[in-house]
C-alpha cells in the first residue's frame, strides 16, 4: 500500500507541475498526451482497489493500482484418521493402555515413567473428534501496470487491455482454528505415546511374549492425522500437527502475473469529469498454484517385506521376533530398542506430489489445481483532476 500511496502522489504531482506550465501542456496536448489524469477507485474479483491513468496518445492509456482482497475466511472440515478407522473410537482403547501395563508389572507412577504419564493424562483429558475445522483465507493483494489500447478512432468506448500484476507469492493460507489446539494436542500426544508406547509396553513387559502384542490398538490403529492420498510410488501420506499444534497449509501462485482483457468505457456526467470503466479478462498464473503443507509422513503401509538374508525391507507388521514396525515406529537397526521410524516432510506439494486424495481436501486441490488462470470482472469509477 506504501508503494501505491508513493505512485500515485509521483504521478499527481507531475501532472499538477505540467499543468502549471502551460506551454509543455499545450504541447503534449496537442499529441494527446498526458492531457488529462483520471483516479478511480474498483471493485471485482480481485477485491477492492484504486488506480491513476493518463492517456499516451489518442489510441493508449496507462493505468496504475492497487488491489486488495479483504481476508475472509472459508471454515471446511478436515478429517482426522488412523489406518484402521477414526481416531475417536480408540480413545476408550488407549486410556486402559496404563491398566494393561499394570498387569505386567509396569506402574507409570513409578521414578522414569513421569513424561509417558504425562502424555497418557495429555490425551485423555483432551476432547478427542473425527475432524478438525479449518480457517481458509485469501491473501490477494496486488499491484498492477495495465496499458488500455483504443483502436477505433470514431469510438473511445472499447478498449483491449495487457499489462501485469505484481504480489505476495502466498496466495492463500488454511489453518485450524484456535479452538480447535486441544484437540491438536491430543492427537500430537496420542502420536507421541504411539512412538513410545513399544519401549514400555512391549520392551518393558516381553508383551509380545504373552502372544497378545499383534491385538494392541497401537498397532491396529497406528499414527493419527490428516490422510493426503499416496505418494506417487503408493505410500500413504500422513500430516500430523506441528510442535505448536497447529495444522498448516498454503497456496502458492507466482509473483508476477501477466494480464489481458476487454474493457468498456463511458463518460457518466457531460463534463466528462465522471467516467465509468467496465473490465473483464484473466490473470495468467503462470503454471498451477501449490499447495504445500509441512509435517507430512511417507508411510510404506505394505506388508511386512524381508530380503533373502532375512533383513527387514519395509511395511508395516511384526518380524519372526515379534518386533514391531509401523507406522512412525520401529526397531532401531542394530539394536532391541524402538524409536520414531517413517520419513518425515516438509513442503509437499499436494498438487504435483500426491494422488488419491480424500474426501473434501481432495476436492479443494482437485478444484485449484485446474485454475490456471484467475477471472477479472472489475467495475472502475473515476474522477478526472483536469
Amino acid at each position: 500500500m506504501k508503494k501505491f500511496v508513493l505512485l500515485f502522489f509521483v504521478l499527481t504531482l507531475s501532472a499538477n507541475m505540467l499543468a502549471q506550465d502551460n506551454s509543455q501542456v499545450s504541447r503534449l496536448a496537442e499529441k494527446g498526451i498526458l492531457n488529462h489524469l483520471d483516479v478511480g477507485v474498483n471493485v471485482g474479483t480481485l477485491g477492492f482497489g484504486v488506480d491513476v491513468a493518463v492517456p499516451v496518445g489518442d489510441y493508449v492509456r496507462i493505468r496504475a493500482g492497487y488491489s486488495y482482497m479483504p481476508r475472509f475466511s472459508i471454515k471446511s472440515d478436515f478429517n482426522i484418521e488412523t489406518r484402521n478407522g477414526s481416531i475417536s473410537s480408540l480413545v476408550s482403547k488407549v486410556g486402559k493402555i496404563d491398566d494393561k501395563l499394570a498387569q505386567y508389572g509396569v506402574d507409570i507412577n513409578s521414578p522414569g515413567f513421569e513424561e509417558y504419564k504425562e502424555m497418557f493424562e495429555k490425551f485423555r483429558n483432551v476432547e478427542v473428534r473425527d475432524h478438525v475445522t479449518m480457517s481458509l483465507k485469501p491473501n490477494l493483494h496486488q499491484f498492477k501496470f495495465l496499458v488500455d489500447v483504443l483502436p477505433f478512432k470514431n469510438n473511445k468506448h472499447w478498449s483491449v487491455t495487457a499489462g501485469f500484476f505484481v504480489g505476495p507469492s502466498t496466495a492463500g493460507e488454511a489453518c485450524n482454528l484456535e479452538k480447535e489446539t486441544l484437540i491438536l494436542e491430543g492427537i500430537n500426544a496420542y502420536n507421541a505415546i504411539y512412538v513410545d508406547y513399544p519401549e514400555h509396553g512391549i520392551k518393558s513387559t516381553w508383551l509380545h511374549e504373552d502372544g497378545k502384542a499383534k491385538d494392541d490398538p497401537f498397532y491396529r490403529y497406528g499414527v493419527a492425522g490428516f490422510n493426503l492420498g499416496t505418494f506417487a510410488d503408493g505410500d500413504k501420506a500422513i500430516m500430523v500437527p506441528d510442535k505448536d499444534n497447529k495444522a498448516r497449509a498454503e497456496m502458492t501462485i507466482s509473483k508476477i502475473r501477466p494480464y489481458l482483457g476487454l474493457g468498456y468505457n463511458t463518460h457518466l456526467t457531460r463534463d466528462h469529469k465522471w467516467n465509468l470503466n467496465i473490465d473483464a479478462g484473466v490473470l495468467i498464473l503462470c503454471g498451477k498454484p501449490k499447495i504445500y503443507a509441512d509435517n507430512v509422513y511417507k508411510i510404506d503401509a505394505s506388508p511386512i517385506r524381508f530380503d533373502e538374508s532375512g533383513n527387514y525391507l519395509g511395511g508395516i507388521g511384526f518380524d519372526e521376533d515379534d518386533f514391531y514396525y509401523g507406522d512412525i515406529v520401529g526397531r532401531i537397526p542394530g539394536t532391541y530398542n524402538y524409536g520414531p521410524y517413517g520419513e518425515l516432510r516438509n513442503n509437499v506439494d499436494l498438487v504435483r506430489d500426491l494422488h488419491n486424495i480424500p474426501g473434501k481436501v481432495g476436492d479443494m486441490v482437485n478444484t485449484i489445481s485446474k485454475f490456471k488462470v484467475y477471472p477479472n470482472a472489475s467495475v472502475t469509477v473515476s474522477y478526472r483532476l483536469f
